[in-house]
């Protein structure tokens, strides 16, 4: 029996995040993404079937995206959340990386002042570096700092 040789793994290209209200998170997403490297805002329709669409008159936007600066010959590596009025928040966690221990800990104070929710440090610091919170939906979020292993 022939033994698949694991395929290179490319990153994220992006995520497609479902909010039960886009009112309720936009403004914190507006202020969050940014600061963690994603300033550029983008507007979208998405239509029931989850096709992407251009927003107009008819369909106004129902979804943000937030992406990284555009470098030419690069692809745009973003986050959106589209509003679906019957979603509930799950146990699903969305972890951003930062550099350094010290963003983690700069973050836990900033994070107040954006309006998380729930904020918490891990039970480990030391080993696992990071502050869990949400967004103001119920939408779960983690910022870390993991070291390399050894």
């Amino acid at each position: 029996m022939e033994v698949a040789v694991p395929a290179a793994f490319f990153g994220f290209d992006h995520a497609d995040v479902r909010v039960a209200s886009l009112v309720a998170v936009e403004t914190f997403y507006d202020a969050l993404m940014p600061e963690l490297g994603l300033p550029v805002k983008t507007y979208g329709f998405v239509d029931a079937a989850s096709d992407w669409h251009e927003p107009d008159d008819a369909h106004p936007y129902n979804t943000v995206e937030y992406h990284e600066t555009l470098v030419p010959g690069e692809p745009e590596r973003f986050v959106g959340f589209t509003e679906d009025p019957g979603m509930r928040p799950t146990s699903t966690r969305l972890a951003f990386r930062v550099a350094s221990v010290a963003e983690v800990v700069r973050w836990r104070a900033r994070l107040l002042e954006l309006g998380a929710h729930r904020i918490e440090v891990g039970d480990d610091f030391d080993d696992y570096p990071a502050v869990f919170f949400s967004d103001p939906a119920g939408t779960l979020l983690e910022i870390c700092a993991r070291k390399a292993k050894s």
